[in-house]
């Protein structure tokens, strides 16, 4: 072997003794003091703190778990009362889309109800109208009185000759009350 080759080999070797001495020393500094620790109590003390924490974060967990249990049901409420809102929302919507179209075939039937009345008004009008018409025209076929022709002047008043039979008194041409006929 060459002299490098053996000084390397020997550096080597040392490293390797010196890393094995290394983990002894670590390994024995350990030991004592977990031995202190167990001798003092320390161990128990870090034990019974562990185990504290364990029990703390159990019952951290538990009421997170309890938390979030509640918090998941109040959404499902607000869920649900949404849910129930869109559906009362949606059937008001729909009523008023009835109402809507009940409303205009209201309003259709009131119209034409309306131009009904209008047009027999209309009708009677043009009827009555008609009426005065063929009234006011002059018929020259119609039968009209008689109308005498005045007479010279008499001295005497004059009487009615009509038959009347008033009461129980005489009948005949001359008798009977003046009653202007």
């Amino acid at each position: 072997m060459c002299p490098k080759s053996v000084v390397s080999f020997v550096g080597g070797a040392v490293k390797g003794v010196a890393n094995v001495a290394s983990d002894v020393v670590s390994y024995g500094v350990k030991k004592v003091e977990n031995t202190v620790k167990d001798v003092s109590g320390i161990t128990a003390a870090e034990k019974k703190a562990k185990e504290e924490y364990k029990k703390k974060q159990a019952e951290a967990d538990r009421m997170a778990k309890e938390k979030q249990a509640e918090l998941d049901r109040l959404a499902r409420e607000r869920e649900a009362t949404v849910a129930q809102q869109q559906a009362t929302l949606k059937a008001q919507e729909l009523r008023l889309v009835e109402q809507r179209d009940a409303q205009g075939e209201l309003v259709a039937g009131l119209q034409a109800d309306q131009a009904t009345r209008i047009s027999e008004a209309r009708a009677r009008g043009n009827a009555v109208t008609n009426s005065l018409r063929i009234l006011s025209q002059k018929s020259s076929k119609a039968p009209t009185a008689q109308t005498s022709q005045k007479k010279g002047r008499t001295p005497r008043p004059r009487s009615t000759t009509a038959g009347l039979r008033l009461g129980g008194g005489r009948s005949g041409s001359g008798s009977g009350t003046n009653y202007s006929v």
